[in-house]
């Protein structure tokens, strides 16, 4: 997994956040949607935009996907333990019978 995708796998569930640094542009819409509030800007000084989308809790995530369905950017995904590799960033071909 490329260093600017960040992993983070809740214990609680079979859930796993990734966020793409070099997608997210720090402009907040997935933290807006997350009502668990898994999720936080951090700052982020190697970014023009100086910040990021971070997660703080990871096992609080409903697995609702709201944060990926609503960034305009695709960077940050959902998945379940068993996606991961499986599914890339940027792989919207996929239907929902397929993810």
């Amino acid at each position: 997994m490329s260093e600017n995708i960040l992993r983070y796998d809740s214990k609680k569930k079979d859930v796993v956040i990734l966020i793409d640094r070099n997608l997210c542009k720090g402009c907040d819409i997935c933290i807006k949607v997350c009502k668990p509030e898994c999720l936080a800007l951090v700052d982020a000084p190697d970014k023009w935009e100086g910040a990021v989308v971070d997660v703080v809790n990871a096992d609080d995530c409903t697995f609702c996907k709201l944060c990926e369905l609503q960034c305009p950017d695709f960077g940050i995904r959902i998945l379940r333990k068993d996606e991961v590799g499986k599914i890339q960033f940027g792989d919207t071909k996929k239907t929902a019978a397929e993810q």
